[in-house]
């Protein structure tokens, strides 16, 4: 359903008093006047709205006028109530003053409940950008959310803003779908604003792929700034993650399941996974080449801006960050250390609790096709319900590397830095080797470590012996971090989680015994 038709349906069912949550207004306004002019609107019913700055408009109303006084947020709630008629009236940003003013909550509160039974059909419609209603009104008061606009709403804006250029001249279907899907997840200002300074760069000329640049370049800067999410760009491909032959044997099988042709066959959309490890195993890289992987558009979520701020808008923020990712959508939600977010959710009866529960409900019950990427490097910590079954697909342990992985990472970093010819260049088993318990992350700083001595010593290029004494120097993370990684292999042996990097569930025999393989 959507926003217009559940408010239609709150008018009808004698709601008196909605408050509707938009950014934009003036869209909103269109469509609400739009409405007013059809034959669905009741007949000789005004439609009326205020605001601090312009006070009273009538977009609809027979021929009744408004003193000049400007009016207070009581007042404007006083000639409501005296009002003669029947008539909605739309008060935007109201729901500010209703947070501040106890009087205004109660008298707003007594209009909720005094106004459905009037002979008049008389509906108050308060606006704002967010925010939630004081919980005094929350229970009186229904909330509607106007949300995001979609690829529909998005494609019109921009056949209205190319109307009087060329720049949509000759453009192909494709061109005007990846244009439309580059600002989805922007407001109708938001999406309209980048449209206009991609017209701007493009001189003149027909909107083309550069333009599509330009809107998400635009769009990466407006999701950053909202402060929950971060729009990451291309990163990579799985060649880039060393190791881990289940993880990515699982997610390369799922890469087609988001296709019509999976629903079609009856796969259902994948939901998410966990991965979990002592840090510097890759789980964030993971996340990362994953998007780029499967072509989809990846959001990080910052999970420290979601609480931060004003009382209140930490619900406000992850509802927002989950609407974005919703109308984004196909895309990859990266939760990057996710007990750090939620640790304090277990017991709590605050602001943690509820927005863990808001993010729990939305995992469980979601359809559209957002897949979550959860990383943690400390189990203990996350709450139990989160790792169940029917949030996550999957949860993958990431162990420390073995000889052979630590062989695929050193070469994956090497080739990274231009060598060639390895395998007649360094002896990687050697190093691999030497270099047993050490993760990822270590082990492309080892390879960054060797350059050093070998850029002073001439400029030359790094042998084998540069690796070894870069790895006899270094004590690697593990040694601090065993009986976590213990208790995380107990975890697989128990058949809680998977191990990223072996498709038996079992802890491979050197690692149980820490002997080189």
């Amino acid at each position: 359903m959507s926003w217009l038709e559940e408010l239609k349906l709150n008018v009808a069912a004698r709601v008196a008093v909605i408050h509707l949550v938009t950014i934009d207004e003036e869209d909103m306004l269109k469509t609400l006047s739009a409405w007013a002019q059809s034959s669905e609107w009741p007949e000789g019913m005004g439609l009326i709205t205020w605001d601090i700055g312009d006070q009273f408009r009538q977009l609809r109303e027979p021929g009744l006028t408004f003193s000049k006084m400007a009016a207070t947020p009581e007042t404007v709630l006083d000639i409501i109530d005296d009002y003669k008629g029947s008539a909605t009236f739309v008060l935007k940003d109201f729901n500010h003053f209703s947070e501040h003013g106890r009087k205004v909550s109660r008298m707003l509160r007594n209009l909720a409940a005094r106004l459905p039974f009037r002979e008049e059909v008389v509906n108050i419609i308060v606006t704002g950008s967010g925010g939630n209603l004081p919980d005094e009104l929350c229970h009186d008061i229904p909330t509607i959310d106007v949300g995001k606009p979609d690829s529909a709403r998005i494609l019109e804006l921009l056949e209205r803003e190319t109307r009087s250029t060329r720049a949509l001249d000759n453009a192909t279907h494709g061109l005007r779908e990846r244009l439309v899907e580059s600002a989805l997840g922007l407001s109708m200002v938001e999406a309209g604003r980048a449209f206009r300074k991609a017209i701007v760069l493009a001189g003149g000329q027909p909107l083309d792929e550069r333009s599509v640049r330009q809107v998400l370049n635009e769009k990466r800067h407006i999701i950053r700034e909202s402060g929950a999410l971060e729009l990451y760009p291309y990163t990579g491909s799985m060649n880039n993650v060393g190791g881990l032959g289940a993880l990515k044997q699982w997610l390369d099988q799922r890469q087609e399941a988001f296709s019509q042709d999976a629903r079609d066959y009856g796969l259902s959309t994948p939901k998410g996974v966990a991965l979990i490890g002592i840090p510097g195993t890759g789980k964030s890289l993971c996340a990362k080449v994953t998007a780029g992987h499967w072509g989809m558009t990846l959001l990080r979520m910052d999970v420290g801006a979601i609480f931060s701020g004003l009382l209140g808008s930490s619900e406000q923020n992850i509802r927002e960050a989950i609407r974005i990712a919703e109308v984004i959508a196909p895309c990859v939600l990266w939760v990057d250390e996710i007990e750090k977010a939620f640790a304090g959710s277990v017991g709590d009866s605050g602001t943690a609790s509820r927005v863990f529960a808001t993010f729990l409900t939305w995992m469980q019950e979601k359809t559209a096709p957002v897949f979550v990427f959860a990383t943690a490097n400390n189990v203990d910590r996350l709450p139990p319900e989160l790792l169940r079954k029917g949030r996550f697909d999957e949860v993958f342990f990431l162990d420390l590397p073995t000889l052979a992985e630590r062989v695929n990472i050193l070469e994956v970093h090497l080739k990274e830095r231009g060598y060639t010819m390895l395998s007649h260049r360094f002896d990687l088993r050697a190093v691999a080797s030497a270099t047993e318990g050490f993760v990822g992350a270590e082990l492309q700083a080892l390879v960054n470590d060797a350059m050093f001595p070998a850029f002073r010593d001439k400029r030359r290029e790094i042998d084998t012996e540069d690796l070894l004494d870069a790895a006899h120097a270094m004590v690697p993370l593990s040694a601090s971090h065993q009986s976590v990684i213990d208790e995380l292999r107990e975890m697989v042996q128990n058949g809680q989680v998977r191990n990223a990097s072996v498709e038996s569930g079992d802890v491979p025999a050197s690692k149980k015994t820490g002997d080189p393989q």
